[in-house]
């Protein structure tokens, strides 16, 4: 681009310029109407852009400081627990349910328990009955579980 293309190339973002920090200004009241309330809506003043020099880096983003690590423990989530103080029917996670509620069991309604499915490696919490038991149990177990997909994220803490 030689010099003549440079000065109309500026005048144009000038101009772009100059439309975005009139729209940033504050606007008059414009009056709203509802059923009850003829009040006109208040708006807050913008300040305008100001402009950065080319090449000039942006100023760092302040953090609040380390953010806690997310746990998530499988052998605590129960999503069939609807009812608190009750036992769920068929929710074999439940901690509500007695010996005596787990023997009249059909079958666990949730029998896998897991955190986020997009993870590499990942514990899962798996609920199953025993019916050869006399009176019937459920069986828990904790297992690690291997994601093979090629897109999973990796936790490295």
């Amino acid at each position: 681009m030689g010099p003549q293309g440079v000065q109309p190339l500026l005048l144009l973002l000038l101009d772009c310029w100059a439309s975005v920090s009139a729209q940033t200004r504050a606007t008059p009241p414009v009056p709203t109407e509802s059923l009850n309330s003829t009040e006109a809506a208040r708006t807050t003043p913008r300040p305008a852009l100001s402009p950065r020099p080319f090449g000039t880096p942006k100023a760092p983003v302040p953090t609040s400081g380390p953010r806690p690590t997310p746990v998530t423990d499988v052998a605590a989530l129960c999503v069939c627990d609807l009812t608190p103080a009750q036992c769920d029917v068929n929710c074999c996670c439940d901690p509500d349910c007695s010996s005596t509620d787990v023997s009249v069991f059909s079958a666990c309604s949730v029998p896998v328990v897991m955190g986020d499915s997009q993870f590499c490696s990942q514990k899962a919490a798996i609920y199953s009955l025993n019916f050869t038991a006399n009176p019937p149990q459920r069986i828990f177990r904790l297992v690690d579980q291997i994601n093979p997909s090629i897109f999973c994220v990796h936790i490295t803490n």
